[in-house]
């Protein structure tokens, strides 16, 4: 790990020493068309608004719905003593399938996911949480003061309920909390493009949150037999990953090792890229919760059994810019994604081997 943190300082030097000195990327200017901003695939739900939705991620949580169809999944320790929260990102409304169990809003997340204009769906919040939507004037939908009108939970009830919920029954509640599931020009970062739309003829769309293509060539890997790798975020937490050649996609697994399935169809989440961002963190003033420097800072990406160890800056419009090992611009193969941050000065680690269980970082 050592080494590895090293390794990514170094490269973030050279970096930025690139950077000082040139123009904006290729990766960086605006696509020829509009690409779908969670996937960079194809745009299926123009002029619609993500969604991103707090689930919980305890160990014993083991009854998860939505996860193996998100676009997105982020996770991050954002609580000392407390379990990760994950974040299941869906590209609109009508695209989230029965997502729970609904827990407390991060802001991180909506932090990280604000270029791309997403609508948040939560149970409850901190106060950072809540400061940080009334100061965007941003609007939740939120178990608390919807209910039942938009989240449901099983009928035999225990000491911490499943409350779930779903695109129809959001899409119930919007228009009570003047809600919009559109885009709005207002707050649009991307570029608009032609459309029908018969008031202002343009489409509106918002970057991707990562630079991606679906094709291309890539960098040279720093690693090709990259199998294995575990997040730990503490020692109650962690989230496991074991690469399937089949479906060149990394598995996700329990910190105990079984395989993490969406309830909603008992597969297992598998996701083609993994991003591994450090980031470093502070402890907030209430001395539980951490807060997360999203300005820039070293980590890996995996894709296809290989792994590249990268740097990473905040790119316009809080879109992340990504750079290789020689400090070139980099382009991610398009898919779904999990992203996670993880913070070396609480403990946090990350580990990466080979079939042969070598060590790679």
């Amino acid at each position: 790990m050592k080494r590895f943190w090293m390794r990514a300082l170094l490269c973030f030097a050279l970096c930025t020493a690139l950077l000082t000195g040139c123009a904006l990327s290729p990766s960086s200017q605006p696509a020829e068309s509009p690409t779908d901003p969670l996937t960079g695939q194809e745009l299926v739900w123009p002029g619609q608004r993500p969604v991103a939705i707090a689930i919980d991620n305890a160990a014993a949580s083991t009854t998860q719905w939505g996860l193996s169809t998100a676009s997105l999944v982020l996770e991050a320790l954002t609580a000392q003593q407390q379990s990760t929260r994950l974040c299941l990102v869906y590209p609109a409304v009508g695209a989230v399938p029965q997502v729970g169990p609904v827990s407390a809003g991060q802001d991180l997340y909506w932090r990280l996911l604000v270029g791309q204009q997403v609508l948040p769906v939560q149970r409850g919040g901190g106060r950072f949480d809540q400061n940080y939507l009334d100061y965007y004037s941003l609007r939740a939908v939120d178990a608390l003061e919807v209910g039942t009108n938009a989240f449901f939970c099983e009928t035999n009830w225990q000491n911490v309920p499943l409350w779930h919920t779903s695109g129809a029954a959001l899409s119930g509640v919007l228009g009570s909390l003047n809600i919009s599931p559109a885009l709005t020009e207002s707050r649009v970062t991307g570029t608009s493009y032609s459309s029908s739309d018969s008031e202002s003829g343009t489409l509106l769309s918002v970057p991707n949150l990562l630079p991606m293509q679906e094709n291309g060539k890539l960098p040279d890997a720093d690693a090709s037999d990259a199998m294995s790798v575990r997040v730990q975020f503490d020692a109650q937490n962690a989230t496991g990953f074991t690469y399937d050649a089949d479906s060149k996609t990394y598995r996700m697994l329990h910190a105990d090792g079984t395989p993490q399935l969406d309830a909603n169809n008992g597969q297992q989440a598998d996701f083609d890229n993994l991003l591994i961002l450090f980031s470093a963190s502070t402890l907030r003033d209430d001395g539980v919760t951490l807060d997360y420097d999203l300005t820039m800072g070293g980590g890996v990406w995996l894709n296809e059994g290989h792994l590249w160890n990268i740097t990473w800056t905040q790119g316009s419009e809080t879109t992340f810019f990504l750079y290789d090992s020689n400090g070139r611009p980099l382009t991610l193969t398009a898919g779904r994604s999990y992203l996670a941050l993880v913070s070396s000065l609480t403990g946090q680690e990350l580990t990466v081997q080979n079939s042969t269980g070598e060590n790679l970082l």
